[in-house]
C-alpha cells in the first residue's frame, strides 16, 4: 500500500463561509416565547417615597424598607429542541431611580437574541435613592442625594444581579441553559451592575457605605444559594466602575460600548449625571466619581487581559438611538444593529468552535481529520454530492481533480462554524489544472475579460485564494465573463454544468 501523505500542492484554506444560517451568529428563529413576572427572589424595596421627589424614587432615609419580589421575563427560542443554551442577563437603564425590564431596547434585544438560539432575560432591579431632608416648621426645604446613597443604591442591584445569575442557574433545566455560560449586558446603570458583577466581589472591595447602618449585608444575601453569582462575560454599554483597581487580575471577557463625548457617564474618569441638575436652593445630587470605559479599557490592556472595545466619537449617552431605554416615535437610529451584531458577535465568540481540518492522500482515496476545537459533531461536503460523519473520515473520490471540502462542526450548544478547503485528489500534474482538456479559458493571466471554450451553458463561480465567492455568473453571453473590476491575484474559476464541477487557476492582473 502507498504511503499517505499530506497534500503539498493545493490546500487552501477558506474563511467561514456561512452558506446556511447558524444560530447565535444570525436569527434564525421566527420568533420568541416569553415568559412573564418570574419571580427570581425577594428583598427590602425602600418605602419612604418623599412626595416632591416621587417620579425619581427618591425616599426619606433609608431605614424603612419593604420586602418585596423582583422579576424577570424569560425569552426563549420557539420550538426549540437544544435543552443547553447560553442566557444572557440585560439589565436596564436608569440611574438606579428609574427604569425596568420592560424598558424598549431590553425588550428587544431579548427578544432578538433569543431568535438567534440564545435564552434570554430582562430583569428588575431594585431602585430608588434614599435622601437627606432638611426640614423648616415640618416643611421640607431641602432634599439632598449624597454619594452615600448612590453607593448603596448601586450595591442594592448588584446584589439583585447576583441573585438572577443563581436562579437561572438553579433552574436551568427547566429553562434549558448551559449554566457554564451565562452572560450579562447592561445598558447604563445596568453596564454598572454587570461591571460590578465581575469586578465587585470581595468584602475588602465594597464602599463602607453598606455596612453603616441600616446595614445591606452580604453580596449574596437574597435569593437562592448554592451557586456562583459571576458572569461568564459582560458587555458594558456606556458603563464605569468606582476604580480600576478593583479589577486585579479578573480574566472575564469584557465588551466596553462607549460614546466618547458621553455627557451622562463620563467616557473617562468624571461625575455621572453631572451636568443633569442646576444649582438650586431644594434639590441637589451628588454621585461618586467613577472610572468610564476608557479607564476601564487602559486597565484592561496594561494588564494584558483579553477584552474588546468600540468607542465612537462625538457620540453621547445611550447613543443607539434611546431616552432611558425607551425608543423614540421614529425608533432607534443606525447604531442600533451594529451594537447588536457587535454584541452578538463577541458573545458568540466566548464558545463557538472553530472549524480547521487536515488531509492526506493516497491517489483517489482521502483521509479527513478535523482539528477544529470545542467539537460535538462534524459534517463534511466532500464536493461531489457526499456528506460523511465523524471527526476522522476516508472517502474515494470517483475521479482526479480539485474538490472543495466544507467542513462543519457543532459543539453541545449547537454552535456551529464551517471551513471549506479546495484539495487535489489523485495523479494531476497540477492541482490547479483540471482533467477535462476541451475545456480552455483564455487569456490567462487577465486583465479584463476570460473567455472559456469547450462547453456551453455553464455555470461559472470564480473564488478567490480564501474560498470566499467574487463573482457568479449563469450562463454567461458568449461564453465570456468580465473581470475588469476584480482585485489583482490568484483565483479559482468553478465551472459547474449538470452538477459536475471544473476549475481553474485564474491570474487576475490590473486594478490593484
Amino acid at each position: 500500500m502507498k504511503k499517505l501523505y499530506l497534500i503539498p500542492v493545493f490546500a487552501i484554506v477558506a474563511l467561514q463561509l456561512w452558506a446556511q444560517p447558524f444560530r447565535y451568529s444570525q436569527i434564525v428563529f421566527e420568533k420568541a416565547d416569553t415568559l412573564k413576572n418570574i419571580e427570581y427572589a425577594t428583598a427590602p424595596w425602600l418605602n419612604n417615597l418623599i412626595a416632591i421627589a416621587a417620579d425619581y424614587n427618591v425616599h426619606d432615609g433609608e431605614a424603612i424598607t419593604e420586602m418585596r419580589p423582583l422579576f424577570m421575563d424569560i425569552f426563549t427560542p420557539h420550538n426549540d429542541t437544544v435543552v443547553k443554551r447560553p442566557a444572557i442577563i440585560f439589565a436596564h437603564s436608569g440611574a438606579f431611580m428609574l427604569g425596568s425590564r420592560k424598558n424598549d431596547d431590553m425588550i428587544a434585544l431579548c427578544d432578538s437574541f433569543a431568535r438567534r438560539g440564545y435564552v434570554t432575560a430582562t430583569i428588575d432591579y431594585r431602585l430608588g435613592m434614599g435622601a437627606q431632608v432638611s426640614r423648616f416648621f415640618g416643611i421640607i426645604t431641602h432634599v439632598e442625594v449624597t454619594e452615600y446613597n448612590a453607593n448603596r443604591a448601586a450595591y442594592r442591584a448588584l446584589q439583585d444581579s447576583r441573585a438572577a445569575i443563581r436562579f437561572l442557574k438553579y433552574n436551568a433545566d427547566n429553562f434549558g441553559i448551559d449554566t457554564t455560560k451565562i452572560y450579562m449586558v447592561g445598558s447604563s446603570a445596568g453596564a454598572f451592575i454587570s461591571l460590578a458583577n465581575i469586578y465587585l466581589d470581595k468584602d475588602r472591595e465594597l464602599p463602607s457605605d453598606v455596612y453603616t447602618a441600616p446595614t445591606l449585608g452580604s453580596l449574596d444575601s437574597f435569593g437562592i444559594q448554592g451557586y456562583s453569582s459571576k458572569a461568564d462575560a459582560i458587555v458594558s454599554l456606556w458603563g464605569a466602575i468606582q476604580n480600576t483597581t478593583i479589577i486585579e487580575n479578573d480574566t472575564t471577557p469584557v465588551l466596553l460600548v462607549h460614546g466618547k463625548a458621553d455627557n451622562i457617564v463620563p467616557f473617562d474618569k468624571g461625575i455621572p449625571l453631572d451636568s443633569m441638575i442646576d444649582p438650586n436652593p431644594f434639590y441637589s445630587l451628588t454621585m461618586p466619581e467613577t472610572y468610564g470605559s476608557f479607564c476601564i479599557d487602559t486597565a484592561l490592556t496594561n494588564r494584558k487581559t483579553f477584552h474588546e472595545t468600540y468607542f465612537v466619537e462625538n457620540q453621547k449617552h445611550e447613543f443607539y438611538g434611546v431616552v432611558t431605554g425607551n425608543f423614540p416615535e421614529e425608533g432607534p437610529n443606525e447604531y442600533w444593529d451594529t451594537i447588536q451584531n457587535k454584541i452578538g458577535t463577541f458573545l458568540f465568540s466566548r464558545f463557538n468552535p472553530n472549524a480547521d481540518f487536515n488531509v492526506q492522500a493516497n491517489d483517489l482515496t482521502v483521509l479527513f481529520t478535523s482539528l477544529s476545537t470545542g467539537s460535538y459533531n462534524s459534517e463534511w461536503d466532500v464536493g461531489d454530492g457526499s456528506l460523511l460523519h465523524g471527526n476522522s473520515v476516508s472517502y474515494t473520490f470517483p475521479a482526479q481533480g480539485i474538490y472543495r471540502i466544507k467542513h462543519t462542526v457543532c459543539n453541545s450548544n449547537m454552535a456551529c462554524d464551517t471551513l471549506s478547503k479546495f484539495i487535489s485528489v489523485g495523479n494531476v500534474v497540477s492541482a490547479l489544472v483540471v482533467n477535462k482538456k476541451e475545456i480552455t479559458v483564455y487569456p490567462n493571466p487577465v486583465r479584463n475579460k476570460i473567455h472559456i471554450d469547450g462547453i456551453t451553458k455553464f455555470h461559472a463561480t470564480l473564488f478567490d485564494i480564501m474560498g470566499r465567492e467574487k463573482l457568479s455568473v449563469r450562463k454567461p453571453e458568449q461564453n465570456t465573463i468580465d473581470v475588469s473590476n476584480i482585485q489583482s491575484g490568484i483565483y479559482i474559476l468553478e465551472i459547474e454544468k449538470n452538477g459536475i464541477k471544473y476549475h481553474r487557476k485564474i491570474i487576475k492582473q490590473g486594478l490593484n
